[in-house]
C-alpha cells in the first residue's frame, strides 16, 4: 500500500499518463493517434491538472472530481477526457491507506459515507463535459430533473449507481468493490513485459472479456459483443501485429472502448498501490514494506 496521500495522488496521475500513452490501445486516442475532437494533449493536461485534487481527496477523504474537471477546463480542454476515470480514481485515492484485498471493502464503505452533496457535484461535473453514457431509465445524466431528484431523495453517490444500468461497467465497479479493476492489476503485477507491452496486454484482456459501456451506448450491444470476440482472438495470439490491426479497424469505424481505458487505469493505479514500479526495461514488483 501507499506510504503516505501523496504517493496516492501522484501514482493517481502516474495511471492515466500511462493509460492514454500505450500504443497500439485499439480504438482509443494514445501517443500515436487524436480524435478529430480529443487530442492526447488534453489527456495530459487532464491528468496533470488533477494532481491537487486527487491530493486534497487522499488528505481530506472528500471527492473533488468537479473541481478537477473545472481546472482541466481552465486550462483549455473542452470535451469529456477523464471524466469515467475520475469516477474510479478519486474513491480508490479516498481509501490510499488499504491493500490490494482491502480495497473491495473499503472503497464501497467509502461511497456509502458520501452524501447527496458529492451526487451534486459529479451531476455537475458531468453537465460541464458531457459526455456520452448509457440512457438510465430513472435519474438519467441527461435529464435536468435528476438533480432536483437527487436533492430531494438525498442519494449519496453509492445510492445513484446502484440504480445505473446493469451495462454500466464503472457504476458496477463503484458500487461491487472494483472487481474488474482488480483482475486488471493483478494481470499487470503476474507480468514480465515492460510498461507499454503490459498496458497493452491488460487493456485486450479486459476488452476480450467485457462488453464496453461507451460502444454500448454509441453502437449497441452486439457491436460491443463483436469488438470483445475480436479483442479475444487478438490476445490469444498474443502478437502486437494483431493489436495494431485491430485498432486500426476500430479507428476506421470510430468504435472507441472508451471504458475500458477508464477501466485499466484504475488496473494500473491499483498495482502500483501494491508496489508496481518503473525500471529501465521493465516493471517490478518492488519488496513490499513490512
Amino acid at each position: 500500500m501507499f506510504k503516505n496521500p501523496e504517493d496516492s495522488a501522484v501514482s493517481a496521475v502516474l495511471s492515466l499518463l500511462l493509460e492514454v500513452s500505450a500504443n497500439p490501445k485499439s480504438g482509443n486516442v494514445d501517443r500515436e493517434h487524436d480524435f478529430e475532437d480529443l487530442r492526447y494533449e488534453n489527456f495530459l493536461i487532464s491528468a496533470s491538472s488533477a494532481f491537487p485534487y486527487f491530493l486534497r481527496t487522499a488528505k481530506r477523504k472528500k471527492l473533488y472530481i468537479l473541481q478537477a474537471i473545472e481546472k482541466s477546463r481552465e486550462l483549455g480542454v473542452e470535451t469529456n477526457v477523464h471524466f469515467g476515470a475520475f469516477l474510479l480514481l478519486f474513491p480508490l485515492v479516498a481509501v490510499w491507506e488499504s491493500r490490494l484485498d482491502e480495497y473491495p471493502k473499503n472503497s464501497v464503505d467509502f461511497l456509502k459515507k458520501t452524501t447527496f452533496r458529492d451526487s451534486v457535484n459529479i451531476f455537475r461535473a458531468f453537465q460541464l463535459c458531457r459526455p456520452r453514457v448509457l440512457t438510465a431509465e430513472n435519474f438519467s445524466l441527461y435529464e435536468s430533473s435528476t438533480l432536483h431528484r437527487i436533492t430531494k431523495e438525498k442519494l449519496n453517490v453509492y445510492e445513484w449507481m446502484k440504480l445505473s444500468p446493469r451495462e454500466n461497467l464503472i457504476a458496477k465497479e463503484l458500487t461491487e468493490g472494483y472487481p474488474i479493476s482488480l483482475n486488471g492489476a493483478k494481470f499487470i503485477l503476474s507480468s514480465e513485459s515492460d510498461v507499454n507491452e503490459t498496458i497493452v496486454l491488460v487493456y485486450h484482456k479486459l476488452l476480450s472479456e467485457y462488453p464496453d459501456s461507451l460502444i454500448i451506448a454509441k453502437r449497441g450491444f452486439g457491436v460491443a459483443k463483436s469488438v470483445m470476440d475480436l479483442a479475444k482472438k487478438a490476445f490469444e495470439s498474443g502478437k502486437f501485429e494483431e493489436f495494431k490491426k485491430l485498432d486500426e479497424l476500430l479507428l476506421r469505424e470510430k468504435i472507441n472502448p472508451g471504458t475500458i481505458a477508464d477501466l485499466v487505469a484504475s488496473s494500473i493505479y491499483l498495482a502500483l498501490s501494491e508496489g508496481w514500479k518503473i525500471e529501465a526495461k521493465r516493471f517490478r514488483v518492488a519488496e513490499r514494506n513490512k
